[in-house]
């Protein structure tokens, strides 16, 4: 049974001084591929710009990711989900930009060290560089966000005269912590254990998170992590013959460890209490949301409604589409499970990409 949760998993999520560096190549005889190096105050930011020859409206989109360190492509196991979106989108006369996080690709800077406001800055910054430039000048935006990055659209979108519309794939409502809690759970979905000690282990994972934020009680937290981490392993290990006491122990000294760094980066601590669903009671325009059925990283019985809620309050138009058999990276799934990501095939499930270019367009 693996209890350890990756950290690209857990994170489910400048005053400016313009220059620019870019190739291009074409694409097909409708649209272009521009690479871009937008220089901002501190950091780099590689992308590329999709444009095609006809635009069927103004607006640029703009796509970010979702957790963890991705490229602009957002390549999941061979799979670019970011790159096969954008492209049919030109094919549709939509233009786009994606983007590589900090530290990635083309991009500089620290992903690790990065924040929450960090990201919403780089976001805001390429925005007002599209404004500025004088051979691809845009004006008005669509916000595209894909888990984590959904966040930031939600987030930035707020009071944003330039934002037009938001696309929300698979996004949290929820603070992320919440999220992390119920991956959590999801680890231990085919163990054989007492669900004392599952919702133990729950428990030890939200104090310690709280009191690493906090900065308070951590020697405390800690030592409730380790000691639950090793009842745990202890009754994984209850059907062999012989128990390795200083196994055990070592084991969960590592996963204590292992949990107390990753709880303590700024790239995940300061998504951890952001309430998205506080911005989406804000937005003033239309929100398109997309949601997998098989979608076991950002659930649809834990999102939608506080989702939904919040865009009823906000008064704003909006659209939900599930699609069944949707993982949380809209392939076909069979189960929704990590374990089976690369093995499904590398394309998005039918209907997925002309329900974007439609509302884009008809909306």
């Amino acid at each position: 049974m693996r209890t350890r949760i990756h950290l690209t998993v857990l994170i489910l999520f400048l005053i400016v001084t313009f220059s620019c560096y870019s190739s291009e190549n074409t694409i097909n005889e409708d649209s272009k591929s521009i690479g871009l190096v937008v220089e901002l105050e501190s950091v780099y930011i590689g992308g590329t710009l999709l444009i095609p020859s006809n635009l069927s409206t103004k607006s640029l989109i703009i796509m970010s990711s979702g957790s963890g360190p991705q490229d602009r492509d957002e390549t999941l196991e061979g799979f670019k989900i970011m790159k096969i979106i954008a492209e049919h989108l030109a094919s549709q006369g939509i233009a786009s930009f994606r983007y590589d996080d900090r530290g990635v690709g083309e991009s500089t800077g620290d992903f690790v060290n990065s924040t929450i406001e960090d990201h919403s800055k780089d976001l805001e910054n390429i925005m007002d560089y599209f404004k500025t430039n004088k051979e691809h000048p845009f004006d008005d935006f669509i916000l595209f966000g894909h888990s984590q990055g959904g966040i930031l659209a939600g987030k930035v979108a707020v009071g944003n005269e330039s934002v037009k519309k938001v696309i929300l794939m698979a996004a949290p409502a929820v603070p992320l912590v919440e999220v992390v809690l119920y991956q959590v759970r999801q680890e231990y979905n085919n163990a054989d254990i007492p669900k004392s000690l599952i919702e133990a282990d729950v428990s030890a994972h939200n104090k310690l998170m709280r009191s690493i934020e906090d900065d308070e009680n951590i020697d405390d937290t800690y030592r409730l992590f380790k000691d639950t981490a090793a009842s745990i392993l202890y009754a994984f290990s209850s059907s062999e013959a012989v128990v390795d006491s200083l196994k055990i122990q070592q084991g969960a000294i590592a996963k204590a460890n292992e949990f107390k760094i990753i709880y303590g980066l700024p790239s995940l601590t300061s998504f951890l209490y952001h309430d998205p669903s506080k911005d989406l009671e804000q937005l003033k325009v239309p929100v398109l949301s997309l949601f997998g059925g098989l979608d076991f990283q950002v659930p649809i019985f834990q999102n939608k409604d506080r989702m939904e809620n919040a865009l009823l309050k906000s008064g704003t138009d909006y659209h939900f589409v599930t699609f069944e058999d949707a993982n949380h990276f809209f392939q076909k799934a069979v189960t929704g499970q990590r374990d089976e990501y690369g093995t499904l095939e590398k394309k998005f499930v039918t209907g997925f990409l002309n329900e974007i270019s439609n509302w884009i367009i008809g909306s």
